[in-house]
């Protein structure tokens, strides 16, 4: 091999070389872009599920805020305007006990007394601060016992397992959730049946709340606009992930509504 046939592989090889190490800086450069555009993607998706998580925990909390505040005013001006209203009506019932009219005064004054009664139920059920007076599984028999009375529809309340502690705003959400839930009951599902079984177990709170509805498609349910539809089944969604907890639905048309919420323990939370 001559000198001129050296230096042209020599060339040649250093050419190959030089490519090669082209190829793989445009590679690295490609890679590294793209691993920038994954984490920036991430950041931008975590920031903006932090975002919603923010809007949503103010939404929720202005609405909770509203709701303590007609729960006050219901009980502090409605409340006793009916007391002195039914007041004056037993008055009436002993002031005219002989008279024609009687028996209308007393039908009268106890409807009086049942619209007093409840309007005391729908205050407390409005007000979260029962939730720390009471805790979840009375709040929740609560509303139970208050669909049973006016509603007329029959309740069955089921708990299993010891009670742990659940931050106090995850609490007042899952609150909200079951009262949502039960609204809905009493609003679409012409059910004459409402059963929820809580279960506290070493690792999850879990929280099952069912009826003998019509039930529903989800599919068409989930097609619908916010105008046709509403946003409840999004709304419970949203809440059931802003806590960390998950949500599953199980409906068809004529088979009524099951909705099962799991919720994970946190390893701080001591048992009572």
């Amino acid at each position: 091999m001559n000198a001129s046939q050296f230096e042209i592989i020599y060339t040649m090889a250093a050419a190959v070389i030089i490519m090669l190490a082209l190829s793989g800086f445009v590679v690295y450069l490609i890679l590294s872009s793209q691993k920038r555009r994954i984490r920036l993607q991430h950041e931008q998706q975590h920031m903006k599920e932090s975002y919603e998580k923010e809007v949503l925990t103010t939404q929720i909390e202005s609405r909770d805020q509203t709701l303590r505040d007609i729960s006050q005013e219901i009980h502090d001006n409605m409340g006793q305007l009916l007391s002195v209203a039914r007041i004056n009506l037993n008055i009436l019932e002993k002031e005219l006990e002989e008279h024609t009219s009687f028996k209308r005064i007393k039908d009268t004054n106890q409807i009086l007394a049942d619209v007093i009664k409840y309007i005391r139920m729908l205050s407390k059920g409005l007000n979260s601060d029962m939730l720390s007076s009471y805790g979840l599984r009375e709040s929740i028999k609560f509303e139970l016992d208050r669909i049973a009375q006016t509603a007329m529809i029959s309740t069955r309340f089921e708990t299993e397992g010891d009670d742990f502690l659940i931050d106090e705003k995850k609490e007042i959400i899952l609150y909200r959730m079951i009262q949502e839930i039960l609204n809905n009951i009493l609003k679409h599902a012409n059910a004459t049946e409402i059963l929820i079984r809580m279960n506290y177990t070493a690792t999850y709170f879990m929280l099952n709340i069912s009826d003998n509805g019509k039930g529903f498609s989800k599919e068409e349910a989930g097609s619908k606009s916010i105008k046709e539809a509403g946003s409840g089944l999004k709304n419970l969604e949203k809440r059931a992930q802003l806590v960390g907890a998950s949500i599953q639905i199980e409906t068809s048309p004529g088979q009524g509504t099951s909705i099962h919420i799991l919720l994970p323990k946190q390893i701080n939370h001591a048992t009572n």
